[in-house]
């Protein structure tokens, strides 16, 4: 596969995370993640651990992050290739409902991301820690 074709794939596999996310099937997003993967959320809170490192702990993440949500919706802005076909920076942003008091979460999110093999191996979150307030 040439490089092209390799970020398409990439790009392809990331947005098909955002959708299987947004359509609430959290119990998938293990298909698209290489098993010794690193994830990072620099401003993420204080409770979360950081970084996560390999599928079993992330998967564990994730599904207690989204349920503290009644709905997450995420909507790709753009994404930006990168020398490396095996690297994207992505741009998306979150609409959400928070399960325990019905407050609207809103955020902004820049991942920069590795794959392997057509999985992502590294996926490294940045987002506006202030928005997180309303959980």
């Amino acid at each position: 596969m040439d490089d092209a074709a390799r970020r398409a794939a990439n790009k392809k596999v990331f947005a098909e995370v955002q959708a299987t996310i947004s359509a609430g099937q959290f119990e998938k997003l293990g298909d698209f993640m290489v098993d010794d993967l690193l994830f990072e959320l620099p401003y993420g809170p204080a409770f979360m651990p950081n970084p996560v490192e390999g599928l079993e702990a992330w998967n564990q993440m994730q599904l207690m992050t989204f349920a503290m949500f009644d709905s997450f919706k995420l909507e790709p802005i753009e994404y930006h290739e990168c020398l490396d076909p095996d690297e994207l920076i992505a741009e998306y942003r979150s609409e959400a409902i928070v399960k325990r008091n019905g407050n609207e979460y809103k955020n902004r999110y820049i991942g920069v991301l590795r794959f392997r093999d057509g999985k992502i191996s590294h996926w490294r979150e940045f987002h506006n820690p202030e928005a997180t307030g309303v959980l």
